[in-house]
């Protein structure tokens, strides 16, 4: 094999780390936690990790579904333990939820050899034409159709899950996942929860993310909008724009508060609260007694 063949199975190799990583992030989040602490669902064909906090007072007010992702864009597994055990001491049974989003499949080895300098040409123009110099490229491995299909398929499988759990229904998502989600319920009406916490939610691109200040205020439930200072521009570009829309589409039950930012790395879980979850949490909890709750 000579040199040019090497090099070019050595970058296809690295290439594929990312999905193979992202593919064994449920490993791990099942690794983190003592033996039965972590149960699972049937998200289609494929079983997916949950973890059940149960509520710590005499009375349920009824279930809060966080959906978390090995990401900063969203809310992560020690994040979305922190806020738990913060809505579990207010009463909420919660069940925390990551999600894998579907990544665009990549070309195999034997595609990737196979292919020809006009081909790759081809390709590269069309590439060229298709991404903006400023957008953001998630948007050539995550596919907004795709995510949506894939978030409403486990939405629909934790529905199921929960079915026989009384109280009132509570989403709590982040980043990406929310913006997904808002698309997932207005897809499916069944998947309408009695509020919906959405923190920060952004696409990074800018038709689906201009689209989503639309879905959101007019949706049929009622809606906690948390902005994060400091995110991303695609999420600064519309926070302003969500607050007044839902303003001229009289949407009643909505709310939008901006919370400081505050960026932590990546853990599975951690020892300390986070000042920015504890103001998320408070948000939430004033948002659910506003409702009546």
């Amino acid at each position: 094999m000579n040199r040019k063949s090497i090099t070019f199975y050595f970058f296809v190799m690295v290439s594929m780390f990312p999905v193979i990583a992202y593919g064994d992030f449920f490993n791990d989040v099942s690794n983190a936690y003592l033996p039965g602490e972590v149960k699972s669902i049937m998200v289609g064909e494929a079983e997916a990790p949950i973890v059940e906090v149960e509520a710590k007072t005499p009375l349920s007010l009824g279930t809060a579904i966080i959906f978390t992702e090995p990401f900063p864009s969203s809310l992560t597994l020690a994040e979305g333990n922190s806020l738990a055990d913060l809505l579990a001491e207010k009463g909420w049974h919660v069940v925390i939820s990551p999600v894998n989003l579907p990544l665009a499949p990549m070309p195999s080895a034997d595609e990737a050899a196979a292919s020809t300098p006009e081909n790759d040409a081809a390709q590269n123009n069309q590439a060229d034409k298709a991404i903006h110099p400023r957008s953001n490229q998630l948007t050539q491995y995550l596919n907004f159709e795709t995510a949506t299909s894939a978030l409403t398929l486990q939405v629909n499988a934790l529905n199921n899950y929960l079915q026989n759990r009384s109280g009132y229904r509570m989403v709590i998502a982040q980043g990406m996942l929310a913006a997904t989600y808002f698309s997932a319920a207005e897809l499916q009406p069944n998947l309408h929860p009695d509020t919906f916490i959405a923190i920060s939610p952004f696409w990074p691109e800018d038709t689906t993310n201009n689209l989503l200040v639309n879905t959101m205020a007019k949706a049929e439930y009622p809606v906690l909008d948390l902005s994060l200072s400091a995110f991303n521009d695609w999420e600064a570009s519309t926070t302003l724009k969500r607050k007044i829309r839902a303003k001229n589409e009289l949407k009643i039950h909505y709310r939008q508060i901006s919370i400081p930012s505050n960026y932590l790395a990546f853990s599975i879980k951690e020892t300390q609260k986070n000042p920015q979850i504890q103001m998320i949490a408070n948000s939430t909890i004033g948002w659910t007694r506003h409702l009546g709750w």
